[in-house]
């Protein structure tokens, strides 16, 4: 119902996708390489990590490792597998508070609260049921 009463005139274009790809694409990779540096750690050989500029151009080497490769596989898969999920539930998240089904103009629950809560209600008493919560009047005035 709220999608009918507003109207969007930017299209969705290339740059969400390419960057959404270029940040799944980064996660995978340092994934790769933090999954070979606890395999390594793990196994008493010491920290491992590229060089900034062999990021993606080690990564093959990395994949291909035949020593050890269950440990390091193992390792690289449960990292990755932690990842994703992360990225899964950060989507999930990102859609529903600026995807197009969220929905707008809906107030915050510190919002709802100043408003609405318990202690505006208290404030206020006097004034919604003046019969159950009558104003105090200084001494000596008259009704």
């Amino acid at each position: 119902m709220q999608r009918e009463r507003r109207h969007n005139p930017y299209p969705w274009t290339w740059e969400i996708p390419a960057g959404v790809a270029c940040a799944v694409l980064l996660v995978l990779a340092v994934g790769v390489h933090l999954g070979n540096g606890l395999a390594h750690l793990a196994s008493g050989q010491g920290w491992t990590w590229p060089a900034s500029s062999q990021l993606f151009a080690s990564l093959p080497a990395v994949l291909t490792n035949t020593t050890d490769a269950v440990g390091v596989h193992a390792w690289i898969a449960t990292v990755e597998f932690v990842l994703l999920g992360g990225l899964g539930w950060t989507a999930v998240w990102s859609w529903q508070h600026w995807g197009p089904s969220r929905l707008k103009g809906v107030s915050t629950r510190d919002q709802a609260e100043q408003v609405l809560g318990l202690t505006r209600l208290h404030k206020v008493a006097g004034i919604v049921r003046p019969d159950l919560h009558p104003t105090r009047r200084t001494r000596g005035a008259r009704r």
